[in-house]
């Protein structure tokens, strides 16, 4: 007989799916069956399940209407044939060994039924917090397992992890033990509650299992793939509050009834554990929507329902500041209950900002810079978060600075001191109590990323977003996974871009990219990019100066190398690393008499290149500031997926495109815009050999690739003359 059924209901979105069935292929088990009903799905699955049929003995029913996540599950079930029953989400996964070991739990006791922890994570990143967590817990099964039979273990779990009572996921249940239960079909939310409730009411044994971590994944996209938990619906508070009754109201009722000591036990935790859950809910949610909330009639309607349910919390454990809101809320007195929950924020927020100092410089900007009146004409720039002075802010500057100076009031955000700068401007610090004095004051804001979400945008201010590449990778509301993104970065992303007055764009392909990557409904400069002007209006004389300020050799061509970052490739949740795969040693062996090789990484990019044994021949250019300087000197580049190679474009010199992870890249971590296979500039090239080949023969690859690169410019770059910076001056402020 088959030991174990698994069963995930999948609608969409495909994407997550792999990571579910990866996950379980993970697990080593025998006499397991996997029962996957697709719901409703429109997405072509075939392929992605080739070579999990073996592996996972899948078994497949397809559905071409949406069941809901009940009546899957309840398909599911009349398929199983295992002994024990088992159910994941499609969205979700499982860290190394979860399931592994409550198999073997169930192998050992024989228990009806089996839990274990969740972590709400976000697929990659959490990949290194799986080490960390396992690692902090305690080894599985510290005690006996029959030393746990016949009692519910409930853990107290991490700041990462938790026990879900109530819920179907990451149990094991015997199938005998489910019998004739379904779930409830029409009820969306909280369907869990009263088919585990029945579980544990016919279960005589109940083990909870350490150290095996499911992940309730926080979707990445929660306004155009929500989950059920980040789905908008009005007024799921008064949803939770009926299954809190319904449950509730049955574990009393069994309490009651029960003369088994056991079963007074199991029902009394039971009762314990979904009553702090919900007090837990009041602190975390409630209380903020009663106090900001305009709709008084939501207000007075869920006041009462949430007083009701105050009666069953125990505030033992918590501060005399909590236990007062509850027992405000227990009088019924609102409006004293309004201020509780104020002076409980003001206290929460005054001990922020003691913790972390920016806030206090962040309450200032606020409270006091941003009240004062902004100054016409007063521009603010900022290039790659005041890292750089750099990109099209850079340009814009310039212009202005030569051309329309008396005009104008300027300050440069920038982090390092003593870089040189035409005019002199005001330099500030960013996130400096400077910084946002000017920032207060400055009529317009340029940029050329994301702005920080710590700033509060004036009505008579003006932001224009530059941006910084024409996009290849797949951006924003474009993109599947953010995996250096927490599940709320797309709700930033919108509340962003609603914020821009304006964006500049250097083609009508990218004008269209940055309305649907930033669901972005502002003005669109289709000027150019103003970083691309200097590629037009250089001169032979600043080319040189360029060299030579890096001490460059003057009787080599120059190859620029400049790849993108990955992004799965991570040291932890704050950082990203980088592999060179480009073999410097085998260029300079064949190459060292005609070139040199200047490495440009990703600004991302946190890894310092060991250059050890080419010093003569290759050179980290990573931190100069104007990427554009080197396409300048550069005669031929090599990339991969950065958008660097739409710049470069408008030198019509060669490119070539080392794409060693094509398949990896363009499936599973980004996707691309375009066909890169048959649109880009340049030959594709799959490893070093390939490289050394198309660099020997680069004349011949100029002529085979002629046709394409002049297609290729006509529709990227024909836009740039060099007066992109003009045509935004007169867009903007010419009068």
């Amino acid at each position: 007989m088959t030991f174990l059924s698994i069963i995930i209901p999948f609608d969409r979105p495909l994407r997550y799916l792999k990571d579910c069935l990866d996950s379980l292929s993970e697990q080593k088990m025998e006499d397991t069956e996997v029962i996957l009903i697709i719901n409703g799905n429109e997405e072509d699955i075939s392929d992605l399940l080739k070579g999990y049929d073996e592996k996972l003995n899948l078994i497949l029913k397809q559905f071409d209407e949406r069941l809901g996540v009940g009546k899957a599950r309840n398909e599911g079930l009349n398929l199983a044939t295992g002994k024990y029953v088992y159910f994941i989400d499609s969205d979700d996964y499982l860290y190394s060994n979860a399931l592994e070991k409550l198999f073997e739990v169930a192998h050992k006791t024989d228990a009806d039924f089996i839990n274990a922890e969740r972590a709400n994570t976000a697929f990659i990143k959490d990949r290194v917090e799986e080490a960390r967590i396992i690692k902090r817990q305690s080894q599985l099964l510290k005690n006996d397992a029959t030393d746990l039979e016949y009692s519910i273990k409930f853990l107290v779990g991490t700041k990462t992890t938790r026990l879900e009572v109530l819920s179907a996921l990451h149990c094991l249940m015997k199938r005998d033990i489910v019998g004739d239960l379904r779930f409830e079909e029409d009820n969306r939310y909280f369907a869990d509650y009263n088919f585990i409730l029945t579980i544990f009411e016919r279960s005589n044994s109940f083990i909870g299992v350490e150290n095996a971590i499911y992940s309730k994944r926080l979707r990445d996209d929660p306004i155009n793939s929500p989950s059920l938990n980040q789905e908008e619906v009005e007024n799921r508070f008064l949803m939770y509050a009926d299954a809190y009754y319904e449950v509730t109201g049955r574990l009393d009722y069994l309490i009651d009834e029960s003369e088994n000591p056991a079963d007074l036990e199991k029902y009394t935790l039971l009762r314990q554990r979904i009553t702090r859950k919900f007090l837990r809910f009041y602190f975390k949610k409630f209380a903020r929507q009663f106090l900001l909330s305009e709709d008084e009639e939501w207000r007075e309607e869920n006041f009462e329902v949430m007083k009701d349910i105050s009666k069953d919390f125990d505030t033992e454990n918590y501060n005399r500041y909590k236990r007062r809101e509850i027992e405000m809320l227990q009088s019924g007195d609102k409006s004293k209950l309004r201020k509780s929950i104020q002076l409980r924020s003001n206290r929460n927020h005054f001990k922020r900002i003691l913790r972390q100092r920016w806030r206090f410089k962040a309450l200032i900007y606020r409270n006091v810079y941003n009240k004062r009146p902004t100054i016409p004409k007063k521009l603010l720039f900022e290039s790659f978060y005041g890292k750089y002075y750099s990109d099209s802010p850079k340009y814009i500057y310039e212009y202005l600075y030569k051309n329309h100076k008396d005009e104008f009031e300027f300050v440069w955000v920038l982090n390092k001191k003593g870089i040189k700068i035409p005019g002199n401007p005001k330099t500030v610090k960013r996130f400096s109590l400077d910084y946002y004095r000017h920032l207060a004051q400055s009529e317009y804001v340029i940029f050329n990323t994301r702005h920080p979400k710590r700033i509060v945008k004036k009505e008579d201010q003006v932001y224009v977003c530059t941006w910084h590449g024409t996009p290849l990778k797949r951006l924003g509301f474009d993109q599947g996974n953010l995996y250096l993104d927490n599940p709320r970065s797309k709700h930033a992303y919108r509340k962003d871009s609603s914020e821009w007055d304006y964006m500049i764009s250097p083609n009508p392909y990218t004008t269209d990219i940055l309305r649907s990557a930033f669901a972005y409904e502002g003005e669109i400069i289709e000027s150019g990019y103003p970083r691309n002007d200097i590629l037009y209006n250089a001169s032979s004389e600043d080319i040189e100066k360029i060299k030579e300020s890096l001490k460059l050799p003057d009787d080599k061509k120059i190859i620029l190398y400049a790849p993108t970052w990955r992004d799965d490739d991570y040291y932890d949740t704050a950082s990203v690393k980088f592999n060179l795969q480009l073999d410097l040693n085998r260029l300079k062996e064949e190459f060292r008499d005609e070139y040199i090789v200047l490495l440009r990484l990703h600004y991302f990019i946190a890894d310092n290149v060991d250059l050890s044994g080419c010093e003569d021949f290759a050179f980290n250019v990573s931190d100069y500031e104007d990427i554009a300087e080197l396409y300048l000197i550069s005669d031929l580049l090599i990339t991969d997926y950065s958008s660097v190679f739409f710049d470069f474009a408008n030198l019509r010199r060669p490119i070539l495109f080392y794409t060693y992870d094509l398949e990896k890249y363009e499936n599973v971590l980004r996707g691309f815009y375009i066909d890169i296979n048959t649109e880009v500039p340049g030959p594709l090239l799959k490893n070093n050999d390939e490289v050394v080949e198309a660099i020997s023969n680069i004349d011949s690859i100029e002529k085979e690739y002629k046709e394409r690169y002049d297609e290729f410019y006509d529709r990227f770059c024909s836009i740039e003359d060099g007066n992109a910076s003009q045509r935004i001056y007169n867009r903007l402020w010419k009068r």
